[in-house]
């Protein structure tokens, strides 16, 4: 399975309960900048595995949605 270079999750898709989505998407993208160290860090500890390729891919398009602004 392939996922879009933009990130989109249908209502009720798992990856919005995960503990990573729940820590970033409280947050603006504008004040999110400066945190991109801390977000690589989250895609470091992530398990390379089927389950966590959602995961990964919202954490990478947050960065990248971050560079667009910064």
């Amino acid at each position: 399975m392939g996922y879009e270079i933009n990130w989109h999750a249908a209502p009720g898709d798992p990856v919005l309960v995960t503990p990573q989505y729940q820590q970033w998407s409280q947050f603006t993208v504008a004040s999110l900048v400066g945190q991109q160290a801390e977000i690589k860090t989250a895609i470091k500890e992530a398990v390379a595995s089927r389950e966590s390729a959602a995961v990964i891919n919202y954490l990478s398009w947050l960065l990248r949605t971050i560079g667009l602004v910064a």
